[in-house]
């Protein structure tokens, strides 16, 4: 590793949020044709292929110990499956986008457990700084398009899809952190590829039962099939290869940075796909997200340089 790695890191973020902000969309088109369990669990099985499939090819050699499959297994059902399953229900309820744009409590939660629960990233008011910011940014983009939900939709399906997104958003975040203290000495392909396969088996008994019980709720459209294939691929193969990439070199706290980009792109996925006009308070949102970003990232530069300076 050399000094600029936290660059490379941070044009990682900015992929990795492309792609997870476009996952949201995917999934509302996916539950056309499939249930908020269908969608989860068919998502890691198409990723889990993926995944395995490249890795036998690398002929990597490995072995693991009771206490690392346990782990491997916790990630894979607290970080994948739950969440998948939690955020593909919410979407029958709420937009896409405000979907998205919930994630945003991510950074708080992490913040508050990488404190207690790792031994690096504690909390700094430059972190806190950053964060301040960057949330702010996200409230400008929240009055342009979701603040008349939030404020007057309390029915309860409503309420209830956008707690279950929070929960959604604070599996990611543990596991994470779970990831970057107990599997830091597992290179991150090795613990995507096994943690998104032990989801998929855990999710495969759900899966087999919501297909019976609600066997015709399911419509296999195109649109849905591609939906799901790309759901599989790109914001969970490919993205979780860089979530845990970048949690590995730079700390939990820094990847949760993503959750400030990713209403940023729900926003421009919706002008680009959707025709959607952005606001001026949603481009001063999405400058000021980057700002908090920019900032957080450079609270880690010296930290990473010196950990890597004598490799």
């Amino acid at each position: 590793m050399n000094k600029f790695l936290p660059i490379n890191n941070f044009i990682l973020l900015i992929i990795l949020s492309a792609i997870w902000g476009s996952a949201f969309f995917a999934i509302k088109i996916s539950l056309n044709g499939f249930t908020p369990v269908g969608v989860a669990s068919l998502r890691l099985i198409i990723a889990s292929v993926f995944l395995l499939f490249f890795f036998y090819l690398q002929n990597k050699n490995f072995f693991f110990t009771k206490e690392i499959i346990i782990l491997l297994i916790a990630v894979g059902i607290i970080g994948n499956f739950i969440p998948f399953f939690l955020i593909s229900w919410a979407e029958q309820y709420i937009p896409s986008s405000t979907a998205g744009m919930l994630m945003a409590i991510g950074p708080i939660i992490t913040l508050l457990m990488s404190h207690f629960l790792t031994k690096n990233d504690r909390f700094t008011f430059l972190k806190f700084f950053s964060i301040f910011i960057g949330f702010i940014g996200v409230l400008f983009i929240f009055n342009i398009n979701i603040s008349k939900n939030i404020i007057t939709d309390y029915n309860f399906f409503d309420l209830i899809s956008k707690i279950l997104v929070i929960l959604a958003a604070f599996g990611y975040m543990f596991s994470n952190i779970l990831a970057y203290e107990k599997l830091n000495e597992i290179d991150s392909f090795t613990i995507t590829t096994f943690a998104t396969t032990f989801g998929a088996i855990f999710s495969i008994p759900f899966f087999l039962i919501d297909l019976y019980f609600n066997n015709y709720s399911y419509s296999f459209n195109y649109f849905s099939i591609y939906s799901l294939l790309y759901l599989g691929i790109f914001p969970t193969a490919i993205a979780f290869q860089f979530r845990y990439y970048i949690t590995k070199t730079s700390g939990p706290v820094f990847l949760s940075y993503v959750a400030y980009l990713i209403p940023a792109f729900a926003v421009i996925w919706g002008y680009i796909l959707l025709g959607e006009r952005i606001g001026i308070n949603s481009l001063i949102g999405i400058i000021m997200i980057l700002m908090g970003v920019y900032l957080g990232q450079n609270s880690l530069v010296s930290k990473i340089s010196k950990k890597y300076v004598k490799n």
